[in-house]
C-alpha cells in the first residue's frame, strides 16, 4: 500500500466509524499537536488519545493530500457535534510519517481552543 493509500484508508475508517484505523498504527507510534499540548507515545496511548475525540466527530473528509516517499500531509475537514447537538466544521493540517508500512508519527495543526470551547457547549 502506498503512503497516500495508507493515510487515505485511515481517514476512510474514521469516517465509517469502524476500528480499522487502529490497526494502521505502528507499535511505537507517536502523536502530538504542534504546541505539544496533546501528545501520546506508543500505539495503545495514541489510540486511547483518539477514542474520546472521535465521539464528537460526525464526519471526516480529506480536502487535500500531498504524499512523498514515507511522508504525507493532509488537510482534513472534521464535522463535530457537541453534547448540545450543535455542529461545527474545522479544517486540520495533519503531517504523517510512515515506517515499515505503518503510521508511525502524526503531528496535527489546529485551533485546539476553538475545539475545546465548542465541545463544552
Amino acid at each position: 500500500m502506498s503512503t497516500r493509500e495508507l493515510v487515505q484508508s485511515y481517514y476512510d475508517s474514521l469516517d465509517r466509524k469502524d476500528d480499522k484505523w487502529q490497526n494502521l498504527y505502528s507499535t511505537d507510534a507517536v502523536f502530538s499537536d504542534a504546541s505539544q499540548t496533546l501528545n501520546a507515545t506508543g500505539k495503545t496511548a495514541v489510540i486511547q488519545s483518539f477514542v474520546p475525540f472521535l465521539k464528537g466527530v460526525e464526519g471526516v473528509r480529506v480536502k487535500q493530500m500531498i504524499a512523498e516517499g514515507e511522508r504525507a500531509c493532509a488537510v482534513v475537514g472534521y464535522d463535530y457535534v457537541n453534547p448540545k447537538g450543535q455542529k461545527m466544521r474545522q479544517d486540520v493540517a495533519e503531517v504523517w510519517e510512515i515506517k515499515d508500512g505503518r503510521l508511525a508519527k502524526l503531528t496535527i495543526y489546529f485551533d485546539l481552543l476553538a475545539y475545546r470551547n465548542f465541545m463544552r457547549g
